[in-house]
């Protein structure tokens, strides 16, 4: 698909008089801007810039030659592209400029936009779980607006569950205090601990699993019937792999970094808390946190130019995903250069970034299905508007808990039969929003049930 497109960008190019484009209209924040460019008749030391609209050609943001670099060999190049990678832009309007000659000569001018992550959550199911990943740097002491604004967040959110990196028991404290004046958030329950990693949760907290300065957890009784393990975590920041990598460093050496701090670090969250004999093995687990590495899942070959280049397994994500943790955010949002999905940074305060930034998604929500109950991820995003209080963006997951079956038995007795039937036509008619039926009903998979889902069962129940 990407070389089809990238065939008709300069099929357009070769027969119209356009000189210049980007690969795409809009950008997310962060995201790296790959420019084509055609029909050029000139010397070799064309080049090209990034503007903010309305702004002087010697303002520009960032240049390059046209053949990908910013020293002048004078090589004459008709078309290509360049990828200005890694770059990060504020929101607002912006424009590639293409000049002549290693001078301010403008041959082409073609706009684009850079755009928000913020999104704003518009589904809603009766059984949900609305889990938050949040580090407040430092608390909320740099950033804008506080605990003020972590609390004011959480709220409009309808956050159910959130786990916290970079607090401290008086600041949880006082954000459980802030979250009482909101409706909804008459009972609250936390886990202050020694490190900075903390647990706010609206369910009873059964029992705690603190453990030293990486992990903590904690089993959430969110039902009469439904009980859960909730990990938050904060792995170690530096040496940091992506700027390793930006900076010259090998990948055997960035793999061997991670191997002696995060893997061992998550290894022993794993089995000190998630898999423990002594603590619930067999409840479904929602493991959230800073990781401070990214997913190997975003650094593939399908990706490559949002990652200047390379390909990696990072071993954190490897180690989960090979122990059957799902990637919430991936799971319900596959397409990588769709949904970048970048939690680091949004900078610093929000929008004010440093050129030489690396933007990656390193806050996670990870979760694994129990022995007798299975997590649905039905809704993923990243989060962060106007004023923002931390360098990290928020990242949110519903969630629905539902019993370990087959599709088809909708009241889950084991048997696919004239009462799953009715069951399904009940939904269909009366629209609970009950996310298990829906799931567990949905035979072709497009997160809806209808008549053709209906019939599906029956023949499902005719051919046994």
């Amino acid at each position: 698909m990407k070389y089809l497109k990238f065939l008709l960008i300069f099929t357009n190019l070769l027969f119209s008089e356009v000189q210049i484009q980007t690969n795409k209209e809009s950008f997310l924040v962060g995201e790296h801007i790959e420019v084509y460019f055609g029909n050029l008749e000139s010397y070799g030391s064309d080049w090209i810039g990034i503007y903010q609209t309305n702004t002087l050609n010697e303002d520009y943001i960032y240049w390059q030659y046209t053949d990908g670099t910013q020293v002048n060999n004078y090589n004459f190049i008709e078309s290509g592209s360049i990828n200005f990678s890694p770059i990060t832009l504020p929101t607002g309007d912006y424009e590639i400029r293409l000049f002549y000659n290693n001078n301010y000569d403008l041959i082409h001018v073609h706009p684009f936009t850079i755009v928000d992550n913020c999104i704003e959550s518009q589904i809603s199911y009766d059984d949900e779980i609305n889990v938050m990943t949040f580090n407040t740097w430092y608390s909320a002491q740099y950033g804008f607006g506080g605990l003020i604004r972590v609390a004011e967040i959480i709220a409009n959110l309808d956050v159910d569950v959130i786990g916290f990196q970079e607090t401290d028991p008086n600041s949880i404290d006082e954000i459980k205090s802030l979250l009482s004046d909101y409706d909804g958030y008459y009972q609250l329950y936390s886990t202050p601990s020694e490190s900075n990693i903390s647990i706010i949760s609206r369910f009873p907290i059964l029992n705690i699993y603190d453990y030293n300065l990486y992990g903590i957890g904690a089993d959430l009784l969110i039902s009469n019937n439904d009980t859960i393990k909730f990990v938050s975590s904060h792995l170690t920041a530096y040496p940091y792999g992506p700027y390793d990598l930006y900076e010259g460093i090998s990948i055997d050496e960035v793999i061997d970094n991670e191997l002696s701090t995060r893997y061992l670090e998550n290894l022993e969250i794993y089995n000190q808390i998630i898999i423990n004999p002594l603590n619930n093995p067999n409840l479904p687990v929602i493991y959230v946190g800073d990781h401070n590495t990214p997913s190997l899942i975003d650094w593939q070959s399908n990706n490559k130019n949002q990652n200047f280049g390379f390909e990696l397994d990072w071993p954190v994500s490897e180690f989960l995903l090979n122990n059957n943790f799902y990637d919430s955010y991936r799971k319900v949002n596959p397409n990588i250069n769709e949904y970048l999905g970048l939690t680091w940074s949004p900078g610093y305060p929000k929008n004010s970034f440093d050129s030489w930034d690396i933007h990656d998604r390193i806050d996670m929500i990870y979760y694994k299905n129990g022995i007798n109950k299975k997590l649905f991820p039905f809704e993923s995003y990243i989060y962060d508007c106007d004023p923002w209080p931390s360098d990290h963006r928020a990242v949110i997951t519903k969630f629905s808990v539902c019993n370990d079956t087959t599709v088809g038995d909708i009241n889950y007795d084991g048997l696919i039969n004239i009462l799953d039937i009715t069951m399904l036509v009940n939904e269909l008619l009366n629209s609970s929003n009950k996310y298990c039926i829906i799931n567990y009903g949905d035979f072709d998979n497009n997160f809806e049930l209808d008549i053709l889902d209906v019939i599906q069962l029956i023949n499902t129940i005719l051919n046994n």
